[in-house]
């Protein structure tokens, strides 16, 4: 008898014992797997839609961000865009699409039932791009009539572009699950694949490239709708 209740007694330590690691295992296991996706946006940006209208150009730029750990953001865009340049010297359409991907930070603390954004975020982009140079003139400086228009309609595919982008974002919820959003970028142009005899102009998602430096600047309202889990 006595050697009965031993071995019931042995069993329910055994079971108590594997028990308990199993449970410390999955405590273990969540610490060192703390990410997790509580709320995704999807998001469109009207301001660079209005601005292509008026430009006689087409341009679309779709965004998400994911909050997957504390306060940090997975951020994701994806756009395409037409655009014609028309200027004194040269006529040309650039046509081709990009993406971004990066991290960013939430520094805003809500109180209350609050649910606002100010992100910073350091993203990686790449375009790739084809231009089509309708027309060009020849600069010269003191003629006494304007230059000849040359049409040619020549194409340059396949061009590449890679930059940095560092910006600030601000959403706002207006109405439940309905954020309008306003966003400042620095960017920083890495490398460039120009093609022969035509220089980059107009990058898709990084606008246009100055002459004189690899920097530049832009600006992006979007509305965007959230998804919590």
């Amino acid at each position: 008898m006595s050697r009965f209740f031993i071995n019931i007694l042995f069993i329910s330590l055994f079971w108590s014992v594997s028990g308990q690691s199993k449970i410390d295992s999955l405590q273990n296991k969540s610490k060192l797997l703390p990410f997790k996706i509580s709320k995704v946006r999807f998001g469109f940006d009207m301001g660079k839609y209005i601005w292509a209208k008026n430009k006689s150009s087409t341009s679309i730029d779709f965004a998400i961000d994911a909050n997957f750990y504390k306060e940090y953001f997975l951020m994701l865009n994806w756009g395409k865009e037409t655009h014609l340049t028309d200027n004194n010297l040269l006529n040309y359409t650039t046509d081709g699409q990009y993406f971004k991907i990066g991290v960013g930070y939430n520094l805003y603390h809500n109180w209350l039932d609050m649910n606002n954004d100010i992100i910073v975020g350091l993203q990686y982009a790449q375009a790739n791009f084809d231009y089509v140079l309708n027309s060009y003139r020849i600069n010269q400086p003191g003629a006494l009539f304007p230059p000849e228009l040359n049409v040619v309609n020549t194409s340059f595919n396949n061009n590449q572009a890679h930059w940095l982008e560092l910006g600030m974002h601000l959403q706002a919820e207006t109405f439940q699950h309905l954020f309008l959003g306003y966003s400042i970028v620095v960017k920083y142009l890495l490398t460039t694949t120009p093609p022969q005899g035509f220089d980059l102009a107009y990058i898709p998602g990084f606008n246009e490239k100055n002459a004189y430096s690899n920097f530049g600047f832009g600006m992006q309202y979007f509305i965007s709708y959230q998804f919590k889990f």
